[in-house]
């Protein structure tokens, strides 16, 4: 008998019995620690490069999709519901950037989205270093790239 329902998200009543998610806590905590690095060490960049946390957005997305990879949780219900809550953590009032985040250029959406999944992988490898998203940020800003399709 299974304890995952139909599209391998574990039911609520199951997770409630585990406890906390550790993953989602792991998550959050590598989100907040990579954002509060990168506003310590270049405020200014990261209010002009992601004032509306678009690049965190996509950073979030990179990483949670690899915590998902590396713990076997393929099922996309599995996927969607771990961003769902990590999203709600990270993000309480919204993304608050002027364009839709699925209209953002596609090759910085790559590059946040790999830095994502590098930082999970380094803590993986216990490279206690911060700094993927504010290397990004960088990367963006060098590029001269405009972050938004208008």
């Amino acid at each position: 008998m299974s304890l995952d329902d139909p599209q391998g998200a574990p039911s609520a009543t199951l997770q409630e019995n585990r406890g906390p998610d550790p993953a989602l806590e792991a998550l959050i905590q590598l989100i907040e620690s990579e954002r509060n690095q990168a506003v310590g060490d270049r405020p200014e960049l990261v209010s002009k490069a992601d004032a509306g946390q678009l690049w965190l957005l996509w950073f979030a997305i990179g990483a949670t999709r690899e915590v998902c990879v590396v713990l076997g949780r393929e099922a996309e219900g599995a996927r969607n519901d771990l961003f769902r809550q990590v999203a709600d953590r990270i993000f309480p009032a919204g993304i608050r950037s002027a364009c839709d985040p699925i209209l953002a250029d596609r090759r910085l959406i790559d590059l946040f989205e790999s830095a994502g999944a590098a930082a999970v992988q380094a803590c993986i490898r216990g490279d206690e270093r911060l700094g993927y998203y504010l290397a990004g940020l960088r990367v963006s800003a060098d590029r001269g790239t405009p972050s938004l399709v208008n």
